[in-house]
């Protein structure tokens, strides 16, 4: 049995001790020596506590659309900000709500090349899709744990060759994929320790050949699947070394199928960066408010020049790299 220390959200930080089962985990292969090129550099930040234009509460997912735009899940203000990839104000939209265009806490965030932005609705138990100026479109999703009900959905992410979205359903321990306009396609996972079983499943990314990888929390690990939810691959153990993990929770790919994992705990409040097969590259960051510092970093996600944008719940704001 180990400990896990972890954040509370939304809104302070307390110390929990956990009992968690640890099942057989793959060791991660390192690369011993890390070169500076390969650690993302500080660039910007923007952000700061409250609930005005360009506020934020609690931010928790990050999405890039084709453009280079940023959409974030302000999700204690129940909205969507969007920004230029410099971090200049450009739309809001959502309030506190059960209905179409409203949130209840929004966490994931997806944006397809089409224009169709995908936000997962927490406390809603929901899917909402939107245009890329906030325009409502449909929504899909229930509490329950049939096929296409939620509960507490947190990570989303849209598979531009199949169409497909996928969706981790944290609370029913499994992941469940549907097609653009919120049809069920597919599920797998339960709850456990596994190969194809989760605990708390929260960050789901989609690689160029369509692999999807999920940060299964609990289990201080990420799977690897197919698209189909084939399990491939697994790398992580519980702690804080280089490919050990304290809580991961948001994942991004970048167009060279290296992933990308952030880690929200006090003792672990950093990005750690691998190669699609789970070998740990490097890592940056530690619990802070100063530039590349964080406080409970969660959404990750990476444009197409190899800008990261990352959201921290705690220091209220969005923190870009390269």
């Amino acid at each position: 049995m180990t400990t896990r220390r972890f954040l509370l959200r939304p809104g302070f930080v307390v110390l929990l001790l956990i009992a968690v089962g640890c099942g057989s985990e793959s060791e991660t292969p390192v690369n011993p020596n890390p070169t500076p090129s390969t650690t993302p550099q500080y660039v910007l930040k923007w952000g700061t506590p409250g609930t005005g234009i360009s506020q934020f509460s609690a931010p928790s997912g990050v999405a890039v659309d084709i453009s280079g735009n940023v959409y974030v899940t302000d999700s204690n203000n129940h909205r969507i900000q969007k920004f230029s990839g410099s971090g200049g104000y450009l739309t809001q939209w959502g309030s506190v709500g059960g209905n179409d265009g409203e949130f209840n806490f929004p966490v994931g965030i997806a944006v397809a090349d089409v224009g169709h932005v995908y936000v997962v609705d927490q406390n809603g138990h929901r899917v909402q899709k939107f245009d890329v100026a906030g325009g409502y479109i449909t929504q899909w999703g229930t509490v329950g744990a049939g096929a296409g009900e939620f509960n507490y959905p947190a990570g989303i992410a849209f598979d531009e060759t199949d169409e497909q979205l996928y969706v981790a359903d944290e609370g029913n321990d499994r992941i469940q994929v549907f097609d653009s306009n919120g049809g069920f396609v597919t599920q797998w996972g339960s709850t456990g320790t596994g190969d194809g079983e989760f605990d708390s499943p929260w960050g789901v990314a989609v690689d160029a050949s369509g692999n999807v990888y999920v940060t299964d929390s609990g289990n201080n690990r990420i799977q690897k699947f197919n698209g189909s939810g084939s399990f491939l691959a697994k790398w992580g153990t519980p702690g804080t070394g280089d490919g050990q993990f304290d809580f991961p929770w948001g994942v991004a790919v970048d167009k060279s199928g290296n992933v990308y994992v952030t880690e929200r705990t006090i003792d672990s409040s950093r990005i750690q960066k691998f190669s699609s097969a789970g070998v740990f590259i490097t890592k940056w960051g530690s619990w802070g408010d100063a530039n590349g510092q964080f406080a409970a970093p969660e959404g990750i996600a990476i444009d197409s020049n190899g800008n990261i944008f990352i959201a921290e719940e705690y220091n209220n704001r969005i923190q870009k790299f390269r």
